[in-house]
């Protein structure tokens, strides 16, 4: 584990061997009284970069303040020798009256040579009884993602806008859903931090002057912040499945064929830095439809121009951090079937 220091490696609080995490964890609790350990699920977060693990342990951080869970924190390092296994114990606490109050254990592992066996064995392991699983699992998709791992996660969460070849892991990810043994919802942050936007775009349309304009839209822009070109893709998607779209190739790159015939070009433009989504403009020969966020604001910008027809409402913007996105869906415990509906049109776009 050359890559890692020990500055690095002492966020993840005490060292324990391997064999003695639960009885480490029992002295953990039993040395502080005015702790109350707390846990509703299993929340592990995985990774494959050896730069993750002071901010996969503020995630973990950010999550427990209303979730609380057993989390388990693993970077495995597949191409790492000699294979080597350690792991830290610590945990997050609810501060009330000045006190620590309930905590959330987090149980982190560095898996040198971490192969597909060796993370299924150190998540089924130590996982907490028999509560719910939830997965983070950032970066690729890789061989690490098999059967007899997600066959045992109920919640999986993925970040699409960090994977290097896009369209093989949404293959991978629908194979794997497929599956028998199958069992988790599927939450993608790329399609999370679209939300205040689509909400605020179907606003736009809900007069029937609006609505008119629909069939008749010829340009879509979409702009994004440099790196989440796959979120804008699919804010195009979402688009494109509410008017029965089918997708074709124009002269300018990409184009939507509304059911009527009518042809839409879409322009999607990286503006480098900035929140990941930041515009959506659709125009017809009659009307310039647009909702727009200036970086960093809690609101988005609805503005609606139709002939001598103007208006401008703000509404709320609640793209938050990776966690809050996190914990918001934990709070719902909800379906994302409309998701999937997207990914087809996303991979020919792809």
């Amino acid at each position: 584990m050359s890559n890692l220091s020990d500055s690095s490696l002492a966020i993840l609080g005490q060292e324990v061997p391997l064999g003695r995490v639960d009885k480490a964890l029992k002295e953990l609790w039993g040395a502080d009284a005015a702790r109350t350990r707390a846990s509703l699920m299993n929340i592990a977060v995985y990774s494959e970069d050896p730069d993750s693990l002071e901010r996969n342990t503020q995630l973990l951080g950010e999550i427990t303040r209303e979730h609380s869970c057993r989390g388990l924190l693993i970077l495995a390092l597949p191409d790492q020798t000699p294979p080597q296994a350690r792991a830290w114990i610590t945990a997050h606490c609810q501060l009330y009256g000045g006190h620590k109050s309930v905590c959330s254990e987090q149980i982190s592992f560095v898996l040198a040579g971490g192969k597909a066996d060796q993370v299924r064995n150190i998540v089924f392991a130590h996982l907490d009884s028999d509560l719910p699983l939830v997965f983070c699992w950032q970066g690729d998709l890789t061989e690490n993602f098999d059967e007899r791992l997600y066959s045992v996660i109920d919640m999986l969460f993925v970040d699409s806008s960090t994977w290097c070849k896009p369209e093989t892991d949404f293959d991978r990810l629908q194979f794997a859903i497929s599956q028998n043994t199958a069992r988790f919802r599927v939450y993608d942050l790329s399609w999370l931090r679209s939300h205040s936007l689509r909400t605020a775009l179907a606003t736009c349309f809900q007069s029937k002057l609006a609505l008119e304009q629909l069939p008749l839209l010829r340009r879509m822009e979409i702009t994004h912040a440099s790196g989440h070109r796959v979120a804008a893709l699919l804010m195009v998607a979402w688009v494109a499945v509410r008017l029965k779209c089918t997708l074709d190739i124009c002269q300018k790159g990409l184009c939507l064929i509304t059911a009527e015939g009518q042809r839409i070009e879409v322009l999607v433009t990286d503006n480098g830095a900035g929140d990941p989504l930041q515009g959506i403009f659709m125009h017809s020969d009659a009307a310039n439809i647009s909702v727009t966020r200036v970086s960093g604001s809690q609101y988005a910008k609805a503005r609606v121009e139709i002939g001598d027809h103007l208006s401008e409402e703000m509404l709320p913007a609640d793209l938050g951090s990776d966690g809050e996105l996190i914990g918001s869906q934990l709070a719902r415990l909800g379906g994302q079937s409309l998701y999937f509906q997207m990914v087809p049109m996303l991979r020919g776009m792809l």
